[in-house]
């Protein structure tokens, strides 16, 4: 009989630990499913953002093929600006220095930096989910004269250099892009 007893005494302890068992592994599981819902939070806010960034991207091109287009040698309403006006197309070259005369780094400038010398792209109503209108900055770099073969003798050639730049932000204001691309106009004049 005392053997009888002493195996009552084993099963009760048994049902103890299975208890403390399922607890653990309930607790186990219970982190693994917040473990695996944090990087799911994660993920969905790293899609975000790099959705934003692609709005800001794409509107930031949009702004800077619209500034392009200003420059068209078939434009003769192109006008020149050495301080910020609504009428400007482009800034004359050394007008855009700091006040040791270097030219700007235009992709750090502030936002009232870009209130105050950038234009808005005109066609940014057409653009969806942007918090800002897009704007772009249109600087001469350099012209060069020359005479040219090409339409025959006596043309002469105008070439001008321009620096543009475009700044734009997504759906928030956090993802902001600056693009930056060389242009040359050239027109020949007899």
């Amino acid at each position: 009989m005392k053997f009888h007893s002493h195996s009552r005494r084993s099963s009760s302890r048994q049902r103890g630990a299975a208890l403390v068992v399922s607890l653990l592994l309930l607790l186990v599981m219970t982190l693994l499913g917040l473990g695996a819902s944090q990087s799911t939070f994660l993920q969905e806010r790293m899609a975000g953002n790099q959705r934003d960034e692609e709005i800001a991207l794409q509107a930031a091109e949009a702004a800077l093929r619209g500034a392009e287009k200003r420059l068209s040698p078939d434009r003769e309403d192109v006008k020149r600006c050495t301080a910020p006006g609504v009428d400007c197309d482009y800034y004359e070259r050394n007008t855009l220095v700091d006040e040791r005369g270097h030219a700007l780094d235009l992709t750090v400038q502030p936002d009232l930096w870009w209130v105050t010398w950038g234009r808005e792209y005109e066609f940014a109503d057409e653009l969806d989910g942007v918090a800002t209108e897009p704007e772009f900055v249109i600087e001469l770099a350099d012209t060069e004269f020359s005479t040219a073969t090409i339409n025959g003798p006596g043309f002469k050639t105008e070439r001008d250099f321009f620096n543009v730049t475009a700044r734009s932000s997504g759906q928030s204001e956090t993802a902001k892009v600056v693009l930056q691309s060389s242009y040359a106009r050239i027109v020949f004049t007899k």
